[in-house]
């Protein structure tokens, strides 16, 4: 449910959108509305990783914490509710154990290991890292009375109707066993999805970032590094989107550039020098919509603490 930019189970559509590989995002354009002043960009801290770092919107993007909180709630109130229709069912429940923060893989590869190993691909399936769900096949009336939730749309040509009737006589909820399992959890204004508001300052910003001149002398010195080890890109995205490494599996030169890629931005801060000129972005978005935003953190702590009434910590 939560958004970033460069990896994640519930961020994969956006990404695409967006044109974002695994790693980066590559085709994106800031918007026109975003033509203030550049932000005044602090200190520059001396970054390899952001792992322990917190970007400014992370405070009103859904964490990956709160989101195990929720999907945990949800799954309870869904096979409670369609147990009381006589099934026997089990949410898919995306295992968010392995995400620590929402940049946590902004800016990579980062990681020398990691670079060596896999290149610019991202973790390989069956790794055990990819946290793909799956569920058992459901009878048609299974899924009449599970629903599509609130806001989703029936799949268009599919068989199983709105979730409004009735099964053997017991009225089903609007949205069904779904819908009724978001409504309890968004009761008193919360959402279980990011705001639209925080997604577009926590992928824009990062686009925005690009082109700020601290960021681009980082990124020149970057670029001088990297030719210094034979390899030419003018900044860190375009390697990272070098249609070479198309394939299956990373090839040695895509190794190779990984690596080196990894040794120039340590060389030259550019992890730390990217984190802090896109903190600058966007805190000064926030504070241009600081009521707004204010409203986003209220609704996220809502459906908190909606879930914890429902399944509370470490139930």
């Amino acid at each position: 449910m939560a958004s970033e930019r460069p990896t994640g189970l519930a961020v994969l559509a956006v990404l695409a959108t967006l044109g974002c590989t695994v790693v980066g995002c590559t085709s994106a354009t800031p918007t026109a509305e975003r033509a203030a002043a550049a932000p005044e960009v602090g200190t520059v801290p001396k970054l390899d990783t952001t792992h322990a770092q917190q970007l400014p919107i992370e405070k009103y993007l859904i964490s990956p914490q709160e989101n195990a909180r929720i999907e945990s709630a949800r799954s309870a109130l869904m096979t409670s509710c369609m147990k009381r229709f006589g099934f026997t069912f089990k949410p898919m429940t995306p295992d968010y154990g392995q995400k620590r923060n929402q940049t946590s893989h902004r800016y990579d590869p980062t990681d020398p290991a990691l670079a060596a190993a896999r290149g610019y691909h991202g973790p390989q399936r069956g790794t055990g890292n990819e946290a793909r769900p799956s569920r058992e096949p459901m009878s048609s009336d299974m899924e009449v009375v599970l629903g599509h939730g609130l806001n989703a749309p029936t799949p268009s040509g599919g068989a199983t109707p709105p979730a409004d009737g009735e099964y053997h006589g017991r009225k089903i909820p609007k949205g069904g066993c779904m819908g009724e399992a978001e409504a309890k959890l968004t009761a008193g204004g919360g959402i279980i999805q990011d705001a639209p508001a925080a997604v577009d300052i926590n992928f824009k910003d990062y686009v925005r970032s690009m082109a700020d001149p601290k960021l681009k002398a980082a990124f020149a010195r970057w670029s001088s590094c990297m030719k210094g080890k034979g390899f030419s890109y003018p900044t860190p995205e375009a390697a990272v989107k070098d249609p070479a490494w198309n394939s299956p599996k990373p090839s040695k030169r895509e190794l190779a550039t990984a690596a080196a890629d990894v040794d120039c931005k340590h060389r030259n801060n550019v992890v730390g020098t990217w984190f802090a000129v896109e903190a600058a972005y966007e805190t000064q978005d926030i504070r241009a919509d600081m009521e707004k935003m204010t409203r986003i953190r209220h609704a996220i702590d809502t459906a908190v603490r909606n879930a914890a009434a429902v399944a509370p910590a470490g139930s």
